[in-house]
């Protein structure tokens, strides 16, 4: 039976998926992620992100394990690219799978530069969880990446 409570969550076996709650879900969670990255701070990736992470990054041999290492990597990504900001381009969400398309502009060297991307996340109550990040890295390997 669905709670019809303000602000209670159906239950997912009443609810289609076509619904427009897991529209208004997907769209949140976007949402959320795209205030985070037009203004990226180390000190809120708590906002979108679980204290157990386990990051995917390219060019990593080994994943990024919790937050600590998640701040770690945003805080030098951002030494790097001060002016970094990722637009939503799409996103989708899948049960507990959320997938957001973006793109990626900075200074790289003194040059405008742009690339895009994807993020596939787990969330657990509206963090992630798990995500890996897929971009070509070879515009940025041989400047200040």
């Amino acid at each position: 039976m669905t709670d019809t409570r303000s602000g209670t969550r159906p239950d997912p076996q009443d609810t289609p998926q076509d619904t427009p709650y897991r529209a208004h879900r997907a769209g949140d969670f976007a949402d959320r992620w795209a205030a985070f990255w037009a203004a990226p701070d180390p000190a809120r990736l708590d906002t979108l992100s679980h204290p157990e992470i386990v990051l995917h990054w390219p060019g990593r041999p080994e994943p990024i394990v919790g937050l600590d290492q998640w701040a770690a990597q945003v805080t030098g990504t951002l030494q790097r690219f001060p002016d970094l900001r990722l637009t939503v381009l799409a996103h989708a969400l899948n049960e507990d799978i959320a997938f957001v398309g973006w793109r990626a502009t900075a200074t790289v060297d003194g040059t405008a530069a742009a690339w895009e991307g994807a993020d596939r996340m787990r969330l657990v109550d509206g963090l992630v969880v798990e995500s890996t990040v897929v971009f070509d890295t070879a515009g940025l390997r041989g400047r200040s990446a």
